[in-house]
């Protein structure tokens, strides 16, 4: 444990700085909003959690691991404290993430918390509501699971919190998985979990998984705000496929440090997905013989290099170009700092160290198909899995951040004014650019001329609705004629596993000899004989039970890559984005500052990032039992021989329709969740315009008395921000 003693100056300081924040509230009350004024308060009362909070005895280094839901935080964290060892399951959705804490005690236990019944009141509520924004829709399924594990939620919502003991990792994995696994149990009614660890590594440090940024559950946003208040090491995780997003860099950029955090490590995670987007072998698609080029190679190496490049410029460009806008405000050179350190991304894929740590003989089905996509193009898999994962770089950076906790922690004792002011500064920035912007939209239109610009706007949605419309439409056209030619495909691959090949064996019989032992010449011989043993090979023909064991196997997995590659082939992901992306901007940008495309071009994103590959799966067991119940060993009659081919037959079609029908339903499944996707899209980009346009001809109404407000509230920030 860390006891950091509050100078007395340091006192001072802390008054005379909520001190200044309560004349910014008196000085503003006049012109701000209410909510301006909250977020003011707000940050007061942060200030003081956080200095509070970091002067207790016995305070801890707190170290988040912050990203966006599916950035692999949990993956991370497996493989960075338990060797790979999938203790934290994966939350594949926001309305399975909770926020998971990781400290030393001296019993190993889970401590559980549950939400309030107040809490569970909200989301109710909000289960109700038919609306298809993030916040409702995560409401209801999380409502529904709990009617589905039929469990009485008020009694574990009064009673608030639970307490498991754990003797062994197995036992842990077991009873955690109930508390926040996707299919847990008491998933859907937990808020946050704390593992108390009787291992030495954890002692003076708590270790936070947080949920993803973009959590639609109010009250574990707020908890994991809570968090960030008081965090002074963050491993920032920002998927590779979608590094440096938008969303994550608000959050890098204007919120971690300006909350205080002193320690930033950026990390590429899933660095084995960027990889395999640029591998492809020389010949393919090579028209004119120039196969290689910034964007593709067949070495694994030589995709590190290229994506490793590319992220290191992304994350350079960023960061400079914020760096920048700091040094133009003065910013602190402390502020500068921390931002500066993610200059120099880190790479990582927990999937691939996971793979390091096993046989192939071990991968589960995700490896499989990692490792199959990968070993063609490699020439050591040992080494390039190890080159992927780059763990022991991480390993390293995480073991100097515990041995450096007190110093991490000083130095943030000295930033705490300077830090809290600059985001007090940029607080009301954002509150002026707000206004300014407000003041320009009502000086420069009359009421006539905004719903000239109303209606164009409207007319610009419904082309875009139309446009939308068509980006889907080719999809769903393509997934039929793909399905189509994956049928045929199926069928021309059961066709090759139906048929069994005979082999050959041999057998050693044995057998007697009688000779005569008589002479003629010698009447005592008469009738006498000789017996000799002999043995001979014969060699014979039959069908082996384990190779149509074999065929079944083989034939299932080739069947479900087949049709995964189908939908992977058909869907196209970022071809989708950038279509959708073009009609945004197309519809748009029409050589005019006043409209900006920003906040739609995040929409999309967000719809197409929620895009999920069907998974198709096919249970054999089934077909081998019945099977096994038939045949055994080696089957030479031939009658019986003929009865297993056409068993054989018989088993392959039948998983052949067992497919067929799955493909069919999936493809029907996923038609139709794209075009409920394309209709929430539209309905979005349309919603926001009426809105934002309906407050203006509101506005309007008073548009001089508005004016003149937003003339004062300006005068107002400005001689604020002089004075800070």
């Amino acid at each position: 444990m860390i006891t950091i003693t509050r100078p007395v100056e340091s006192t001072e300081d802390y008054a005379g700085f909520t001190s200044a924040v309560d004349t910014v509230a008196r000085n503003l009350s006049a012109a701000a909003g209410e909510h301006d004024l909250q977020l003011i308060s707000r940050l007061r009362q942060n200030f003081i959690l956080k200095t509070t909070d970091f002067y207790r005895e016995n305070r801890k280094l707190n170290i988040g691991v912050i990203g966006q839901v599916k950035a692999g935080k949990s993956s991370f964290l497996n493989s960075l404290l338990f060797h790979g060892v999938e203790v934290l399951p994966k939350a594949s959705t926001p309305k399975t993430a909770t926020l998971t804490k990781m400290e030393y005690a001296e019993q190993n236990r889970i401590h559980v918390e549950y939400y309030t019944p107040e809490e569970w009141e909200v989301l109710e509520d909000n289960a109700a509501v038919d609306s298809e924004e993030d916040i409702y829709q995560s409401a209801r399924e999380i409502v529904s699971m709990v009617e589905r594990s039929r469990i009485e939620p008020l009694h574990y919502l009064e009673k608030g919190v639970d307490n498991e003991l754990f003797d062994s990792y197995e036992h842990l994995i077991a009873h955690l998985n109930d508390y926040v696994g996707e299919d847990g149990r008491f998933t859907p009614l937990v808020k946050a979990v704390t593992l108390f660890l009787n291992k030495e590594e954890f002692k003076g440090i708590s270790i936070v998984d947080t949920p993803g940024l973009n959590d639609p559950i109010a009250s574990r946003t707020i908890r994991t705000k809570e968090f960030m208040e008081v965090c002074d090491v963050v491993f920032f995780l920002s998927q590779t496929g979608s590094f440096l997003d938008k969303s994550d860099w608000a959050l890098l950029s204007t919120q971690l440090p300006q909350k205080g955090v002193k320690k930033l490590v950026l990390v590429a995670s899933k660095f084995d997905s960027g990889i395999r987007d640029v591998l492809r072998h020389k010949g393919e698609d090579d028209i004119f013989g120039d196969w290689e080029d910034d964007n593709s190679t067949d070495t694994i190496a030589g995709a590190y290099a290229i994506i490793s490049q590319k992220l290191n410029r992304r994350a350079q460009a960023k960061v400079a170009e914020f760096v920048e806008d700091l040094r133009r405000r003065n910013s602190p050179e402390q502020l500068i700092h921390v931002i500066e350190q993610c200059k120099e991304p880190v790479f990582i894929s927990a999937i691939a160290y996971n793979m390091s740590l096993k046989q192939p003989a071990e991968y589960n089905r995700e490896e499989q198909n990692i490792s199959h996509a990968l070993q063609e193009f490699s020439t050591d898999m040992t080494d390039d899995l190890n080159m992927l994962s780059n763990m022991s770089t991480i390993q390293k950076i995480y073991a100097a951040v515990v041995e450096e906790k007190t110093e991490i922690l000083r130095q943030k004792a000295k930033g705490f004014v300077p830090t809290a002011l600059e985001e007090l500064k940029q607080l009301l920035e954002g509150f002026r650019e707000k206004a300014e912007k407000q003041l320009g939209l009502l000086s420069g239109s009359d009421r006539e001329r905004l719903l000239e610009q109303k209606r164009g706007m409207e007319n610009q949605i419904s082309s875009i609705r139309a446009d939308v419309v068509m980006v889907f439409g080719e999809l769903n056209a393509r997934l039929e004629a793909e399905k189509s030619e994956a049928v045929r495909d199926l069928r021309q691959t059961s066709s090759e596993h139906s048929r069994l090949s005979e082999r050959t064996g041999t057998e050693v019989k044995s057998g007697t000899r009688t000779y005569s032992t008589s002479k003629w010449y010698k009447p005592t011989s008469w009738g006498t004989s000789r017996t000799e043993n002999y043995s001979y090979e014969v060699v014979y023909s039959y069908l082996d039970v384990a190779d149509a064991l074999d065929n079944l196997r083989s034939y299932s997995i080739e069947a479900m890559n087949q049709i995964e590659e189908m939908f992977s082939e058909s869907i196209q992901l970022k071809e989708m984005k950038r279509k959708l992306l073009t009609v945004v901007v197309n519809n748009f940008d029409m050589g005019s500052e006043k409209y900006d495309p920003a906040f739609f071009r995040l929409l999309v994103e967000e719809k197409i990032n929620g895009i999920e590959f069907p998974v198709i799966k096919l249970d054999i067991t089934e077909a081998t039992n019945r099977f096994v119940s038939k045949f055994s060993g080696e089957i030479t009659s031939a009658s019986e021989k003929t009865n297993m081919q056409n068993a054989m037959l018989s088993a392959v079609n039948a998983l052949f329709e067992t497919m067929s029908i799955q493909l069919s339903e999936r493809v029907k499944v996923f038609k139709a969740d794209m075009n409920e996707i394309s209709g929430q899209l539209s309905a979005s980009l349309l919603a926001s315009v009426q809105t934002e346009f309906d407050e203006l001809l509101q506005k309007y109404e008073n548009r001089q008395q508005e004016i003149e407000k937003y003339r004062d509230y300006i005068y107002m920030l400005s001689d604020e921000l002089k004075r800070l």
